[in-house]
């Protein structure tokens, strides 16, 4: 047991070598302080600028949804293949005035 005390009594002499003293002038308290409030300053800081940062993403987000959302509800939607839709977009007087015939399809009746 005592093997085990003058081991821990060296270590912390060690310790005591290498970190040394504390400054124990009458600054002490106000540089620490100082030093303190820097820390937290600098951690102010980057928080406010997260939040900063956070919030103009939330904004951009939220722009760029109303951007998908309002022009597709003030336009009709489209319904059917392909050919349904062009053939809404090209109705058959425009193209006979072209010069297309256009014939209309039977359905089968079978």
């Amino acid at each position: 047991m005592d093997k085990g005390n003058t081991e821990l009594d060296r270590l912390f002499a060690k310790y005591k070598d290498a970190v040394g003293d504390p400054d124990a002038s009458a600054n002490f308290m106000p540089g620490l302080w100082r030093k303190i409030e820097l820390r937290q300053s600098f951690t102010t800081r980057i928080r406010k600028l997260t939040q900063v940062f956070v919030g103009a993403t939330a904004a951009v987000c939220l722009m760029l949804g109303m951007a998908i959302v309002v022009p597709g509800s003030l336009q009709r939607e489209l319904r059917g293949t392909y050919v349904d839709v062009l053939a809404d977009a090209h109705p058959t007087e425009n193209l006979t005035a072209l010069g297309i015939r256009v014939e209309p399809i039977e359905a089968n009746t079978k």
